[in-house]
């Protein structure tokens, strides 16, 4: 039997070992989602919110009738439109297995993205303009917020700070 090479060699050796951790970390975050009791963003995020973040109707993503819902759906995304442009409000809810493997990996996503730094109810937060994110962490939920068009530059902080004040109030 051939063991696997690990050598650091060249960049192949260096794109080979980060696959390897980027696949651990994927089937970690993974395990966890698995592993939690049935979960629907959408039962957090409702169309009240939806509709205070869109500033007025909010229709929800349309689902396919014959499939069945999954047991864990960790976004949720409700959509209208604004002066002729489609936009949409989307929060996706990440969970860690602990605090302690929650902030490392929230800490490393700050130093790379942050463009203004929050606290959201007690909870560290930061917008992304790059991005056009807002992000915070909430014990072991991290949870990534969008309110806005397509592109990065036609998301809204203040209505996504908003919407993420009233999710984290819900966990």
């Amino acid at each position: 039997m051939r063991m696997p090479d690990f050598r650091m060699e060249g960049s192949d050796g260096v794109r080979r070992v980060r696959g390897i951790v980027v696949a651990a970390l994927f089937a970690a975050w993974a395990g966890v989602a698995s592993a939690q009791e049935a979960f629907d963003a959408c039962a957090v995020f409702t169309e009240v919110e939806a509709r205070i973040a869109l500033g007025g109707d909010a229709q929800p993503e349309p689902q396919n009738a014959k499939a069945k819902r999954p047991r864990f759906v960790p976004t949720c995304t409700w959509w209208s439109s604004k002066e002729g442009k489609s936009v949409s409000a989307s929060a996706t809810f990440r969970f860690a297995r602990s605090e302690g493997e929650a902030h490392p990996a929230f800490d490393e996503e700050r130093l790379t993205h942050q463009t203004k730094p929050l606290l959201i109810d007690g909870a560290p937060a930061f917008w992304s303009a790059k991005l056009g994110v807002l992000q915070a962490l909430k014990g072991r939920v991290w949870l990534v917020v969008t309110v806005g068009g397509a592109k990065p530059a036609e998301r809204e902080e203040e209505a996504a700070r908003k919407l993420a004040e009233a999710l984290l109030k819900k966990l």
